[in-house]
This record gives structure tokens, sequence and C-alpha cells, in this order.
């Protein structure tokens, strides 16, 4: 034995090899977003006054904090692995701090929607302004993971990528509440999904016309299509809620619809596309050598 300490794999740079596909990252990357998002807006909504609005955003978050917890164990391939990066705690490693933010998180999202579902009031107030506090930090530090890789096209997008999370979450999390909303009033979600909407497709923009091999990364190849897509339905969604009104009647019900899924969906085509961009960038980098 040697007298040095060990070195964990957390004080490694990482570099995200081709050979781990997805949907295991993306989908960790989407559902943490959401979740995030999701319970930002129910403490919000409960303030307001606005119960459906809440309630239903509070069934989104613990849902989709559940998938991304399965979607990041099943990337370690062994539930082990994911155990021993619980033990192995390193505060100042985004991947490390992630986990120890997400786990609790989906404890209180979940304890929130059990909560909520047995008309314990209280106690989903409590833990449901726990998890909104939480909520902005597990939306956006999935991007602050990505950055501190070795993957070039992540690694260089530090200014654009938390911006392009946070607003695809924020949009995804307005979708849900569109669809909850849909026989009373949606302008709460409306006026998220405009906010989330216009932080998405500006960060998008601009990571598409970065010069170099950072805007290469994003403009080309399936990372472009699915952006391209992404960008589309964001924008799609955004014009059919604002038709979504109540006094439309029924046509503005079915707007609501559509812009709900539209929004949903454009926050998964977002992700896939960003990690096809660090795919392609890695691939670039090596052809380079």
């Amino acid at each position: 034995m040697t007298g040095s300490a060990p070195t964990f794999y957390i004080h490694r740079p990482i570099r995200v090899a081709p050979a781990r596909q997805a949907p295991d990252i993306p989908a960790y990357l989407y559902f943490g977003g959401v979740a995030g998002a999701s319970a930002g807006l129910a403490a919000l909504a409960e303030l307001s006054g606005e119960r459906r609005l809440a309630r239903a955003a509070r069934f989104a978050a613990a849902g989709c904090a559940g998938a991304a917890v399965a979607a990041l164990v099943r990337d370690h391939r062994r539930p082990e692995r994911f155990l021993s990066g619980l033990r192995a705690q390193d505060p100042s490693f985004p991947l490390s701090l992630g986990t120890w933010l997400t786990v609790p998180f989906a404890g209180l999202a979940t304890i929130t929607a059990g909560a909520e579902a047995a008309g314990w009031k209280i106690t989903a107030t409590i833990t449901g302004a726990a998890a909104g506090v939480l909520g902005p930090a597990v939306c956006t530090y999935t991007a602050v993971a990505l950055v501190d890789t070795e993957v070039p096209a992540w690694h260089e997008a530090y200014r654009e990528l938390p911006f392009l999370f946070a607003g695809s979450g924020i949009s995804g999390a307005a979708g849900i509440g569109l669809l909850a909303t849909l026989t009373g009033d949606p302008a709460p979600a409306r006026r998220l999904a405009l906010a989330g909407a216009a932080m998405e497709l500006v960060a998008a923009a601009r990571l598409r016309a970065a010069p170099g091999s950072l805007g290469v990364a994003f403009r080309s190849g399936r990372a472009s299509r699915l952006l391209t897509g992404a960008a589309a339905l964001t924008a799609a969604g955004v014009g059919l809620a604002l038709l979504g009104r109540e006094r439309f009647g029924r046509p503005g019900r079915w707007a609501a619809l559509g812009g709900g899924v539209a929004l949903i969906a454009s926050g998964a085509l977002s992700r896939l596309g960003v990690y096809y961009a660090g795919q392609q960038s890695i691939d670039s980098a090596g052809d380079r050598r």
C-alpha cells in the first residue's frame, strides 16, 4: 500500500464517449429540467391561489423527478455505481453536487405529490415550498455539469447552455400548466410559456450563430435538425398558447391543448439536439487528430 490518497473518478474531467447512447443522458437532462421548473411553478401558483395549476405542477414535478433519477441510475449501468457516486461527495464538482441536489429534490417532490393526493394541505405546502426553492437549481445545474466536461461543444457553450436549459424547462412546465387549465384561465401558464420560449429561442439562436467549431456542432447534422424542430415547436406552442384564451371557447381550448403538447415536446428535442451536438464535436475532434 502507498501513502497517497485515492483519486476518485469525480476529480477527473468527464469525456462522454460515443458508446454512451441516448436516451439516458437526454432523458435525465429533460426530465430534470421540467421537474425543477414545475416545482417552481407549483410554489408560485400556490402563492397566487391558482390551485388547479399548483396541483398539476406538483404531480408533474414528482413524475419528472422520478424519471430523471431513473435515467441517471440507468446511465450508470449498475445501481451500485450510482450509490458510489453518492458516497464520493465533492461540492466543487457539478455532477456530484447535482446528484445530491436531485435526490432530495425528488424526495420532496414525491412527498408533496403524495400529500396533495391525500389532501394534507399543510404538508403539501411546506414540502412544495422547499421543492420550489430547489427547483431553479435542479432546472439548470445539468447545463453546468455538461459545461464542466471535456466535450468541446458543451464546454464552449458555457454562456448559452444554462439559459437554453432554463428556458426549455420553463416552457415544458408551462406546457403542462396549459393542459391542466384547459377549462379554466390559462393566463399564468401562458405568461410562463412566453418567458421560457423567449429565453430558449434566444439561447439556441446564439449557439447556432456562434463562430468556429462551437456553432458548427449546433448547426450541422442531426443536432441541427433536432434544434430546428425544437425551435419550430416552441414558436408554434407559444402562438397556440396566445390563442388559447377562454373567450375563444372550444377553439381556444383546442389551441391551448396543441400549444401545451408542442411546448412539452420541444424540450425533448432541444435536449436531444444538445446531446448530439456534443457527440458530433467529439467525432470532429477525433478526426482532426
